[in-house]
């Protein structure tokens, strides 16, 4: 659905000169999306002139505003956190992301770990793969000897607690609006997820 989206959008805005790619994040990026999803997205793009970066930009932003609006009209709400392709602070270079991937994982605060939770599980739409491809593989060999954030990860990891009570219970939610229900995301396949993508990085 997402790709069709793009697609029909693309035809309304002239980006044929533009090396760039649309990224799924979270949930959508490690294919695990539920019935109901909010959008996690990004694009990556790699200017032939350097001048011509904000210009780029500008362009990419109007496409990726439009993409978002449309996804949202057939039922993928827009992200609460502005985590899409139409936020300038997703729509970046190869290097923007290489240094905003260096402070998440220089300075892993909880802000950045929340933030490297979502993007780190980046994964390419639609468009030039090449430049996803060697973001990933650069990302793969940073992390890997780096065990100073690796350690924190996996303390962000563990602590999500399992729903579980005492004897054969779950414990469910007892706030406004959602008493007496679970969330499985939050409190079941985060818990995984979060493990796996550290082991992953």
């Amino acid at each position: 659905l997402s790709r069709q989206v793009i697609e029909l959008v693309l035809a309304r805005h002239a980006l044929a000169d533009s090396d760039w790619c649309w990224l799924a994040l979270g949930s959508e990026g490690r294919g695990e999306q539920t019935f109901a999803t909010d959008q996690d997205n990004a694009l990556v793009f790699a200017p032939q002139d350097p001048a011509a970066v904000e210009p780029e930009r500008t362009r990419l932003l109007a496409f990726a505003r439009e993409v978002n609006a449309e996804l949202d009209a057939i039922g993928f709400p827009l992200c609460k956190g502005g985590v899409m392709a139409g936020n300038p602070e997703y729509c970046l270079t190869v290097d923007e992301w290489r240094a905003r991937f260096l402070q998440w994982i220089r300075e892993p605060t909880p802000e950045a770990l929340l933030g490297a939770n979502i993007v780190f599980d980046f994964r390419a739409l639609y468009g030039d793969t090449t430049p996803v491809d060697a973001l990933r593989e650069w990302l793969s060999g940073f992390t890997r000897d780096n065990r100073n954030f690796l350690r924190f990860m996996m303390q962000n990891a563990i602590q999500t607690e399992p729903p579980l009570g005492l004897l054969r219970t779950f414990v469910t939610d007892d706030t406004e609006g959602h008493k007496g229900t679970l969330d499985l995301k939050s409190r079941g396949t985060r818990i995984f997820a979060d493990a796996a993508r550290t082991f992953a990085l």
